[in-house]
């Protein structure tokens, strides 16, 4: 069943301030009533959640009893795939209309949250360049996942490609059989939005602490007899490590007797606010029957790749009992016995990089691209590699020639990290998508 809330509502670009449009359930923006409501599935939501009683409403982050992540009084939109008898979700958050007529860019951002970790609800946000608000009209796909993170997540795409056109987009609630999807904070705006990276939370049943991290520059000590803080956030601690280049660790902690405490090691190479990537996690070792304030320490190697991302980012260490950890997050069931620890490590160039990569030597174009992208060195081009903003490969090649022609056609418009290996050098550029 649709229910139109409002026939035609076209939000002023505010351009000297980069704002297109806002929409934040609280009253930066039109308001829930002013976006269009499609119910496809017609299904009943469970007793549970029977307060979700349209395809999307807007409820408060905040309050007790359950709380979405607040703070309280801060509204967002909510959908629910929970249904009685069970069923997958079809709920359709159409937007007013978005002017992007006299727009020099437009950047679409937004937050989100699945509210139930082990029933993560998924979702799509799509467009409709004809600026329609049927279902059929929204044929453009802007962004998917299956399952949203447990903790609010701000996301982000490039809408530039539309520039010239008055549009919508919607947000579709496609899961099936999980709990609750909220969104809030959606933001059109003239110019990329910086996305904060958030990392999951790790917590135990009871704390055996971590009593010395050392690595890459952080020697650092902590209480061996901490028995409270499940979690130590130890970011302003800092290492510094070049790309392709091994460093030795070690780790000490307590045991609380004659028991194995693991060590395992995540870094986020990619910068994307996961940890457990490909390559991200480091088995280091175990000890026995420690104090923590003895000499016994687990010790190993780590190898940081050479298309680790330059700058900041986030080093996890957890000590887990009986066994290495397969997550570095909160499981269904938490960790039982250790500690986790959070280092920031500062990734450098590989000084041969440096020494031999010539930037005037290299160009790639065009950019924006629509089909081809094409790339050129003196020197032959080993591999090009593609990845979307969360940090997933979508696209490889392997030209082993001076020049590459890469074809993007079948890239959906937006963002995207482009990685060309060169010898030992790993070159990257951002490019926009048409």
């Amino acid at each position: 069943m649709m229910k139109k809330l409002l026939y035609a509502i076209v939000i002023l670009p505010l351009f000297g301030y980069g704002q297109i449009f806002q929409e934040n359930w609280d009253g930066s923006g039109p308001g829930i009533t002013a976006w269009t409501l499609i119910n496809v599935d017609g299904l009943t939501p469970a007793s549970g959640v029977s307060y979700v009683n349209a395809a999307w409403i807007t409820r408060d982050r905040g309050g007790a009893t359950p709380n979405f992540g607040g703070p309280d009084g801060n509204f967002a939109a909510m959908s629910t795939s929970w249904y009685t008898p069970a069923g997958s979700a079809n709920d359709w958050l159409i937007s007013p209309t978005i002017n992007l007529t006299a727009a020099p860019s437009a950047f679409l951002s937004w937050d989100a949250k699945a509210q139930d970790a082990d029933y993560p609800d998924g979702y799509s946000l799509k467009l409709a360049p004809n600026g329609g608000n049927t279902v059929a009209d929204f044929t453009v796909n802007l962004y998917t996942t299956t399952g949203e993170n447990p903790i609010w997540t701000t996301r982000s795409v490039d809408i530039s490609a539309y520039i010239g056109q008055n549009v919508r987009i919607a947000f579709v609630n496609n899961s099936n059989d999980s709990y609750v999807l909220l969104v809030d904070n959606i933001s059109v705006t003239t110019a990329e939005v910086e996305i904060p990276v958030t990392y999951c939370a790790s917590t135990y049943l009871f704390v055996e602490a971590i009593s010395n991290v050392n690595f890459a520059g952080i020697n650092n000590p902590s209480d061996p007899a901490d028995d409270v803080n499940e979690y130590q956030d130890f970011t302003t601690v800092t290492g510094t490590v070049q790309q392709g280049q091994t460093y030795p660790i070690t780790l000490k902690g307590n045991t609380g007797g004659n028991y194995t405490d693991y060590f395992t090691v995540y870094i986020d190479w990619n910068q994307n606010g996961t940890l457990d990537d490909a390559g991200e996690a480091y088995q280091i070792g175990s000890i026995i029957n420690s104090t923590g304030s003895d000499a016994i320490q687990a010790a190993g190697n780590i190898l940081v790749p050479a298309t680790a991302l330059l700058g900041n980012t986030r080093m996890r260490v957890v000590k887990y009992y009986d066994e290495y950890t397969t997550t570095p997050c909160t499981s269904s069931d938490d960790f039982s016995f250790g500690q986790t620890e959070d280092y920031t490590l500062t990734v450098t160039a590989s000084p041969l990089g440096i020494d031999t990569f010539d930037d005037a030597a290299f160009s790639y174009y065009p950019n924006p691209v629509k089909n081809y992208l094409n790339l050129k060195y003196k020197d032959a081009i080993e591999n090009v590699a593609v990845y979307n903003m969360i940090g997933q490969e979508v696209l490889r090649q392997n030209p082993g020639a001076s020049t590459a022609q890469v074809d993007v056609t079948s890239l959906p418009t937006g963002t995207y990290i482009v990685k060309a290996t060169i010898g030992t050098t790993v070159n990257t550029m951002k490019i926009v998508k048409q």
